[in-house]
């Protein structure tokens, strides 16, 4: 399986980070699009074809753009948690499940702490974590649904990656986690 592709950074509200995953075949994955405006301009101005959605929680700063952009791409491909309360999620993922789109396999995380339906995608073979709201440079995610226990049991489960991993949190928190 073939995965080259290029990951950009789509700003969205204040602090935000939406991912788009392009290939050389002009086909994109958005990472938790809260907002569909950024994304369908990018997508316009890049000539993309959005292939899917990927969801890491249910929060609407990381959902809320989805019904937008399947009211402009039929049978859009939604994957998220299969625990989530998203009703817009059509390809629900659990624990060491499997993805595979634009010839890149994600192997599916569970980490709860921040939300119950947290989870993370990984391409072991590009070495890419796309972690939501759990992991950020200089520390983590607030814990609102699960417990001290499960952030920290995700925090570890991530840092088991090898240490070549790249990860790509879905907020900008650098300087202030930092400060």
């Amino acid at each position: 399986m073939t995965n080259t592709y290029t990951i950009t950074p789509i700003p969205a509200f204040d602090d935000n980070y939406i991912w788009c995953l392009s290939n050389d075949r002009q086909q994109a994955l958005v990472v938790d699009p809260g907002d569909a405006e950024p994304v369908i301009n990018y997508i316009n101005d890049h000539d993309l074809t959005l292939a899917g959605i990927l969801i890491t929680h249910h929060h609407h700063d990381h959902t809320g753009g989805i019904q937008a952009l399947q009211a402009k791409h039929a049978n859009l491909l939604v994957a998220g948690p299969q625990s989530s309360p998203c009703q817009l999620i059509n390809r629900p993922l659990a624990d060491h499940s499997k993805l595979s789109l634009m010839g890149i396999e994600f192997t599916i995380m569970s980490i709860p702490g921040h939300t119950l339906d947290h989870i993370a995608y990984f391409d072991s073979q590009g070495g890419n974590l796309f972690c939501g709201d759990t992991l950020f440079l200089g520390g983590c995610g607030r814990v609102f649904e699960g417990t001290m226990e499960q952030m920290h049991s995700a925090l570890q489960r991530l840092m088991s990656l090898p240490n070549t991993t790249k990860a790509y949190p879905t907020h900008e928190y650098s300087l202030a986690n930092l400060d």
